[in-house]
């Protein structure tokens, strides 16, 4: 299967559905989703999914995937989509629950084993004949990412710039309620605590999203009185001709030297010369603050070791701000 061309598509009702699943699940469904035309009705064939791609696009392990496939294709047969659709006679909210498939089948032999699926039929309106309102993925940016929350919020994150046909590098901003994203991803009651809920899933989310996609993420707290409610993001379009990211650059192995001999010392000014080349890159490009704070305490214990005192206490007085910025949201 080539996925370079490959496209995950979906109508912005079930893009923005509510749905637990776990990593193999939500990896299943979008090498499923890539193999929808949206633009024709769904057929009476089935998708053909096989352990062989599973292993080689999501790098898992080949003596496992066999079992991965099967165990994640079982589980999400059992697990509903909930999409919220407007009534227009009652102009109420109404909650409906949907099966993402209607045929889900095993087969297994030494050669060819493969989980065989149908979508089910109330799904199938919004996978099938999309003319509006709908969201196109990159599947390759979505196969780089390694948790379900970051392949969540990068869908909703490039909706609007599907909706805008953006043809620009100005920033889109958009801001999701934190309610809401425990809400479409199963977690209602979970991560209740902003500090749990900013470390373990937003900020590993952002990380995955601004290394392996198209956009390039920042964001800030939201608050109502003391109480973070929402996050607002900010994003550029890497896809612009315009707009094309600096890429965090390999830095030299550090040599078997005495520590504090001049061969130590040529290092550190090499990777101090090459690093800072790259946080000048980003200060022009967008906001320094793409450089991760474990790159600065390198930063600064390089500026250590080659005795510079001045920028060594200008990087820490840059993590000490940041990092009590982030502790006090």
């Amino acid at each position: 299967m080539e996925t370079s061309k490959l496209t995950v598509v979906q109508s912005n009702d079930l893009l923005e559905g509510a749905y637990s699943v776990t990593l193999d699940e939500m990896r299943l469904l979008n090498l499923a989703l890539a193999q929808i035309d949206s633009r024709k009705p769904q057929p009476d064939t089935l998708y053909t999914l096989y352990p062989q791609d599973f292993q080689r696009i999501y790098g898992v392990n080949p003596t496992s995937s066999h079992r991965q496939l099967r165990e994640a294709a079982d589980s999400l047969m059992k697990k509903p989509v909930t999409i919220y659709k407007p009534d227009k006679q009652s102009g109420k909210i109404r909650k409906v629950q949907m099966s993402w498939f209607s045929r889900l089948e095993y087969v297994h032999n030494d050669d060819h084993s493969a989980v065989v699926l149908r979508f089910g039929q109330d799904v199938a309106p919004y996978l099938y004949e999309l003319r509006e309102s709908f969201t196109q993925l990159a599947f390759t940016n979505l196969a780089k990412l390694d948790s379900t929350f970051s392949m969540r919020l990068y869908s909703w994150l490039v909706k609007p710039r599907n909706l805008k046909g953006r043809k620009s590098s100005v920033p889109i901003e958009v801001v999701f309620d934190l309610g809401w994203m425990r809400e479409k991803t199963g977690l209602a009651g979970k991560y209740e605590d902003y500090r749990d809920f900013r470390q373990k899933l937003l900020e590993p989310a952002i990380d995955r999203i601004n290394l392996n996609t198209d956009i390039s993420v920042i964001w800030e707290p939201i608050k109502n009185g003391r109480t973070v409610v929402a996050i607002k993001f900010i994003y550029v379009d890497e896809k612009l001709p315009e707009a094309v990211k600096p890429l965090r650059p390999r830095l030299p192995r550090r040599p078997k030297a005495a520590v504090g001999s001049h061969l130590e010392g040529e290092w550190a000014r090499r990777c101090i010369e090459i690093f800072e080349d790259f946080r000048n890159s980003l200060t022009a490009y967008d906001v320094e603050e793409k450089v991760a704070l474990p790159d600065l305490r390198k930063l600064a214990a390089w500026y250590k070791l080659v005795g510079n005192k001045t920028k060594h206490k200008e990087v820490m007085s840059v993590i000490s701000s940041r990092t009590k910025r982030t502790a006090s949201t």
